[in-house]
């Protein structure tokens, strides 16, 4: 019951939607929700409601010119609609985005028992011949870029690795 001698009551028990829409607001909002759901719904799934509701404050906010519309209903359904092709188009964005970020890496087989057999052999080298080995085999450099790395002449280069090969095959094969 409202007292006449406190108007700020009926101010208080009213909604803030009701406080600043007029009653054609409120009607067209009441006829036209669920319809907006159903739309909303088929067309974007999980977000209707948050569409719809996108929808209903723009609406309102623009209640003036709206509402002086034969039928604000339909401005409000367009509304829906153009709203679901920016979500769709934002998000086929992000995917395209995404899509980038998550390329394939180039990736290679991981080892063979052999080959874990001979890189463990390798490591039980000396240094320098081991060095050798594994800039010629592994890094796939030539004797001159080897010998360039190392300081070394490219004869010694081939030395290391002629005798690399024949201590390799003695652990290897024994």
């Amino acid at each position: 019951m409202l007292s006449t001698r406190q108007p700020w009551r009926a101010t208080l028990m009213t909604s803030p939607l009701e406080l600043d829409a007029d009653p054609g607001f409120d009607a067209v909002y009441r006829r036209e929700y669920p319809a907006l759901i159903a739309v909303a719904t088929a067309l974007a799934g999980d977000d209707a409601e948050d569409l719809v509701q996108d929808v209903m404050v723009r609406a309102l906010t623009r209640w003036d010119k709206v509402g002086r519309l034969e039928r604000p209903g339909g401005w409000c359904h367009r509304v829906l609609v153009n709203l679901c092709r920016s979500r769709w188009r934002r998000r086929a964005t992000e995917a395209r985005f995404f899509a980038r970020l998550r390329r394939e890496e180039h990736t290679t087989a991981g080892p063979t028992a052999a080959g874990i057999d001979f890189w463990r052999a390798v490591r039980s080298l000396p240094e320098r011949p081991r060095s050798v080995v594994a800039l010629h085999y592994a890094g796939d450099l030539s004797v001159a870029d080897v010998a360039s790395i190392l300081e070394v002449p490219e004869g010694t280069v081939r030395s290391d690795l002629s005798r690399a090969r024949v201590l390799l095959r003695q652990q290897l094969e024994g």
